[in-house]
């Protein structure tokens, strides 16, 4: 319908600049931990602190979204995520630099369960989970190009930079929303009068309590390995060997292929092997951490396992982002989703700060990625149980 169009257009915009903030304090990590001489703790707790208020800003989102409407929910958390996003670019010390990303972090989190519900509701009865799944590998993209800024260090940007781009983007797509989305979706508004469900009727009522536990465990593990390789992933390069310039295109590659692995893997996940899917999808994943550090100093071999990492834990993130509103009706869908991807942040703050203490505790790079291959298969096996569950939406 292309009166669709601007509406999944801006929620791909709004992706975008998800999946780049996701990245952007992971990629300036290096210089801003020579600049405010960051302990490895110190450097932990502010990888986290983002993803810690995501947590929170997605439980509240989720429910405002509920009552007050996808598309108010997605304005406000654009404009309070951008503005926070520059306070970054002006941080004076750690101290200031943890409160800009915790603030970060509450716009963040109440803008992904309202991007993912609208785009859900303008995708059209068929073909859902890939066009969602579209709009969202616009996330890993995002990340793509916050490693690409990187890059930008020898024209003489600073790490600031990063974070100057990655708040005018969001108030830009914020003022966009609001003179755009009013005239272009159909997607119908929340009758004022109609009663708003408990948050335990919403998520565990009516035969749900599987399904939420299931998706519950899928995004908390799922986040975990996202996050934590999204924000380590450089060190742990540089930690295999390899050069701060190589690092950075590792980053680079693992996004691509993250955005690229998500459309592949979004049509079969929705055919009749879904089961099959999943398996193979999660046991890459350990074929892949494993190989990471068993490449030795070869980095072509690295990049490819890198990229398959990429691919399939990216991959596995998107569509888990896509089938989460198909498990709740349209009134409940807000809070649904926003338990989910809270619960996931969970995973996402845990992520870092396991790689921190591990790290700080004198393990390398490879310990780090044979610690995680247990979340792998506890993940996955979340992901299989959710494939026996009814949704609402029959087509996939």
């Amino acid at each position: 319908m292309p009166s669709r169009a601007p509406t999944l257009g801006l929620c791909a915009a709004a992706a975008l600049f998800e999946g780049f903030d996701n990245q952007s304090i992971g990629v300036a990590a290096p210089r801003v931990t020579l600049e405010f001489a960051l302990t490895t703790s110190e450097k932990g707790l502010i990888l986290s602190a983002a993803p810690f208020a995501l947590f929170l800003g997605a439980a509240i989102g989720g429910r405002a979204a509920d009552y007050l409407g996808l598309r108010r929910t997605l304005l406000v958390s654009m404009l309070l995520f951008g503005f926070c996003s520059l306070l970054t670019a002006i941080a004076v010390g750690p101290d200031s630099l943890l409160v800009a990303r915790l603030l970060t972090g509450l716009g963040l989190g109440g803008a992904l369960p309202a991007f993912i519900g609208l785009s859900s509701d303008a995708a059209g009865p068929r073909g859902r989970l890939s066009t969602v799944t579209a709009v969202m590998a616009a996330m890993p993209l995002g990340g793509a190009v916050a490693a690409l800024t990187a890059l930008g260090e020898g024209f003489g940007w600073s790490w600031r930079s990063i974070f100057v781009l990655g708040g005018v983007g969001p108030l830009l797509i914020a003022w966009l929303m609001g003179r755009v989305l009013p005239g272009s979706t159909k997607v119908k508004a929340r009758d004022p009068a109609a009663p708003v469900d408990s948050i335990r009727t919403t998520l565990f009522a009516a035969g749900r309590a599987p399904t939420t536990l299931y998706l519950w465990i899928a995004f908390f593990f799922t986040q975990l390995l996202l996050l934590l390789m999204l924000n380590w992933l450089p060190t742990l390069i540089l930690g295999l060997g390899f050069s701060h310039g190589q690092a950075s295109w590792a980053s680079i590659w693992f996004n691509i292929c993250g955005a690229l692995g998500a459309m592949f893997l979004a049509h079969r996940h929705a055919g009749s092997r879904r089961r099959l899917w999943v398996v193979l999808t999660y046991l890459g994943m350990v074929v892949a951490l494993l190989g990471m550090p068993a490449v030795g100093k070869v980095f072509s071999f690295a990049a490819l396992a890198c990229g398959l990492a990429g691919g399939l834990i990216v991959g596995a993130q998107l569509i888990l982002f896509a089938l989460a509103p198909l498990y709740y009706e349209r009134g409940m869908r807000g809070t649904g989703v926003g338990a989910a991807v809270s619960v996931g942040r969970l995973g996402a703050v845990v992520g870092p700060l396991f790689a921190s203490v591990l790290l700080a505790g004198g393990g390398t790079s490879e310990t780090v990625l044979l610690g995680i291959v247990p979340f792998v298969i506890i993940a996955g096996g979340a992901a299989w149980c959710l494939t026996w569950r009814d949704s609402v939406s029959t087509n996939f």
